[in-house]
């Protein structure tokens, strides 16, 4: 299947690659190391997946045209995009503030606030392209107001008819490139969720985590693994997607079940195998499923060992198409563990 390319998304396939490397690192360092160790780590993932990347690099920053000094940003990839690196519990509005600054003074159009929090990966995209653009049509529009002014002190009424149909013209088109936008936009920020909800039942599995003991009694007070490790399971035609624990191991979920608990359920006799509804974005629905509807993705430790699995058949690999207003993004997935957002 071709390829979407999404319209009017700046940088896309970096912005892909950008994230995915932030998160790689981020799995393996948490919020441990100091800073220059996860930007030397950034650096070596980011050139592993193909993108040039240049660290402390000068750059010069303008106010209304003129240079006015130097900022140096952690790292510029493929001489289009500005990287901030954070390692510390949290962003502020003071960190995002000034990263928006850096970005405006600079003739860069996207940059990347990255934080390797301890809890959490936090990515701040922000391109300032369009309000760079919005600042030189509104200063043309000025200069023109001036000229007319300096030499006729006034506008006429065919003049001023015509300055007020180009502004709503302007306006118009503004506010249409934004919904569009930011449709996408939101599009791509559910696609990625998803991917990384993915990922983190996969880890789940990895690590064999437990479930509480209230749920799998067991000999240990901390509780036990599920049979069939963890899955999450996909419907067509919803807003969300369920993580369950694989109880009765028939790699399936199972809403419903009379067992009294997740270590005694059988295929026969199953147990209720929720563990979390995750959603999408408002107004984003899952609109087509390969395998057919509904579908179970399950991952089972050591490797982990991935199953794909719809009715009584097992297969190979997985797409699941999410929509918004006729736009559309997917998210391919296959029983290696390689997960796709086309």
């Amino acid at each position: 299947m071709e390829k979407k390319i999404v319209k009017d998304f700046l940088y896309e396939k970096e912005s892909y690659l950008i994230r995915g490397a932030a998160f790689e690192v981020w799995k393996t360092f948490k919020g441990i190391f100091k800073e220059k160790i996860v930007v030397n780590a950034l650096k070596r993932e980011l050139e592993n997946r193909g993108l040039k990347v240049e660290s402390q690099k000068r750059i010069n920053i303008f106010y209304k045209g003129e240079k006015v000094g130097i900022y140096i940003p952690d790292q510029i990839i493929n001489d289009s995009i500005l990287i901030e690196v954070k390692v510390k519990p949290y962003l502020t509005k003071e960190d995002e503030r000034q990263f928006w600054y850096y970005l405006r003074g600079s003739s860069y159009k996207l940059g990347f606030l990255i934080n390797f929090g301890s809890q959490k990966l936090e990515i701040k995209r922000r391109i300032y392209e369009k309000a760079r653009e919005k600042y030189k049509t509104i200063s043309v529009v000025q200069r023109t107001y001036q000229r007319q002014s300096a030499s006729t002190k006034g506008f006429t009424l065919l003049e001023l008819t015509v300055v007020i149909a180009i502004i709503i013209l302007l306006s118009g088109i503004v506010l249409t490139n934004y919904r569009v936008g930011e449709r996408e936009y939101a599009l791509l920020r559910s696609a990625y969720k998803l991917a990384q909800d993915l990922r983190q039942v996969e880890k789940m599995a990895t690590a064999s985590e437990t479930l509480p003991s209230a749920i799998f009694p067991s000999d240990k007070d901390n509780g036990g693994f599920p049979k069939g490790g963890y899955g999450i399971f996909f419907q067509n035609n919803s807003n969300s997607y369920i993580l369950f624990a694989d109880c009765d191991g028939d790699k399936e979920y199972d809403e419903t079940g009379a067992a009294l608990s997740c270590a005694e359920a059988t295929s026969d006799t199953p147990y209720p195998e929720g563990i979390k509804e995750l959603f999408l974005e408002e107004k984003i629905k899952i609109s087509n499923l390969y395998p057919s509807s509904p579908f179970s993705i399950t991952f089972f430790p050591p490797d982990p060992v991935i199953e794909i699995k719809s009715g009584e058949l097992l297969y190979n690999s997985a797409t699941i198409t999410i929509t918004y207003d006729g736009e559309t993004k997917t998210v391919k997935i296959n029983t290696v563990g390689l997960i796709e957002i086309d």
